[in-house]
């Protein structure tokens, strides 16, 4: 009764120190999600039942009880819990975080070596240099460089503090402006380095260049 009293601005607000609700009705788990969605929450909602689906639906996360959960949650849901185990949800969740930290460290040792080649060329044009690397040169250093080592990144196991971290926002970007900065780095630092160790080499040819 006391959430049918409250209207949707004022649930969002008391659902911030309330932990338990007792008695609710389909409708209140509906309420009670969308109240949390309101304060920019991420919300899972697990359920077994016909009248959970309709807030299943509605979280970020709905997850379904396999074994004793009806067709209509399990249809609902974007996961469904063959084990009926809620410790099944921290290794998901945990398995997801490794996965999306590998995929962002493959690309970010892609893109960064990947930069790094086009402003080694980049840069040895436009100061006049011959060019440091041949076409085929280019090609032997993406197959051997974009291949087995980038590949093993994306195997690499999930970190053991990966759990320790808080939850990311939805609008979070898989490349956001930190790792973009960090990238831009150690591809000029790649490619600075490469122009020196060229300079080195052919300082003499370069000069009469």
């Amino acid at each position: 009764n006391e959430i049918d009293r409250l209207s949707d601005a004022e649930l969002s607000d008391r659902s911030a120190d309330v932990a338990v609700y007792a008695r609710v009705t389909a409708a209140h788990k509906l309420r009670i999600v969308r109240a949390l969605k309101l304060r920019q929450e991420v919300v899972a909602m697990t359920g077994d039942g016909a009248n959970d689906a309709p807030a299943i639906k509605e979280a970020d996360i709905g997850i379904a009880m396999g074994v004793s959960g009806t067709d209509v949650a399990r249809h609902s849901a974007d996961m469904v819990l063959l084990d009926d185990n809620f410790a099944t949800i921290v290794r998901a969740v945990e398995q997801g975080r490794g996965i999306l930290d590998n995929i962002r460290k493959f690309l970010h040792y892609l893109l960064s070596g990947n930069a790094a080649e086009l402003a080694l060329m980049f840069v040895a044009t436009v100061i006049g240099w011959p060019f440091p690397l041949l076409a085929t040169q280019l090609l032997w250093i993406n197959l051997v460089t974009d291949g087995l080592p980038a590949l093993a990144l994306g195997f690499e196991p999930v970190e053991a503090s990966v759990m320790r971290r808080p939850p990311l926002p939805l609008n979070h970007a898989l490349l956001d402006r930190g790792r973009a900065v960090l990238i831009l780095v150690h591809a000029a630092l790649i490619a600075g380095v490469s122009l020196a160790a060229f300079a080195i080499t052919y300082g003499g040819e370069l000069a009469n260049v």
